[in-house]
């Protein structure tokens, strides 16, 4: 098919939850503190083990176990609560959403009209379920496959893959530094304390 013969594409869905938070769970920096929890649940277990077997306050140890694991579980994955935030700042009619995709960009009807065109584009995410147009680092405009033929999904990679030259972007934002710092000197505190009550 070439340049000429490739039809517009448009569908229209309402917006859920569950299409922010596949979005969100998309992004690279939402993966990275994903497997920061994971990592940091990982070297609690290895430590807690290591001083189990050393013959330790064990009552203390359980504590102070159950207390970092819990920190790591809870906050490695902050795009829920992210998402349930978005979702319920939008006003009925802005989750009623109508898309175009054609040869100038993206048209998004949702309350208002909104034009990406390719130009501004900086890079695409593709994922199963969804597709993740970017204007910039963190603002995407979100396209649910599951509202979408197998024939508009291909033709809208058609598109991408003729208009759009991703961009490099840095996937260590200040906010993953800061998450990261965080997750450090929380895990510091309780470990310095647990040590501090060891040779009191």
């Amino acid at each position: 098919m070439t340049q000429a013969e490739t039809p517009n594409v448009e569908f229209h869905f309402e917006l859920q939850l569950s299409d922010i938070h596949r979005g969100l769970s998309a992004l690279p920096r939402a993966r990275f503190s994903k497997w920061v929890g994971w990592f940091g649940v990982a070297a609690v277990l290895a430590i807690i083990g290591w001083r189990w077997q050393e013959g330790r306050d064990q009552r203390t140890l359980l504590v102070v176990g159950a207390l970092l694991i819990a920190f790591f579980v809870v906050g490695r994955d902050p795009t829920k609560r992210i998402a349930r935030k978005i979702f319920q700042q939008l006003p009925a009619d802005a989750r009623q959403v109508s898309i175009r995709v054609d040869e100038t960009g993206v048209q998004v009807v949702s309350g208002d009209t909104q034009h990406l065109e390719w130009a501004k584009v900086t890079r695409v995410t593709d994922t199963r379920e969804t597709f993740l147009v970017f204007a910039s680092r963190t603002n995407a405009q979100i396209l649910p496959k599951r509202a979408m033929t197998t024939e508009q999904i291909r033709t809208v990679r058609e598109f991408i893959a003729r208009h759009v030259v991703p961009q490099r972007e840095p996937w260590l934002t200040p906010t993953l530094v800061r998450r990261v710092l965080i997750y450090t000197v929380i895990f510091a505190a309780i470990w310095l304390w647990y040590t501090y009550r060891q040779h009191h």
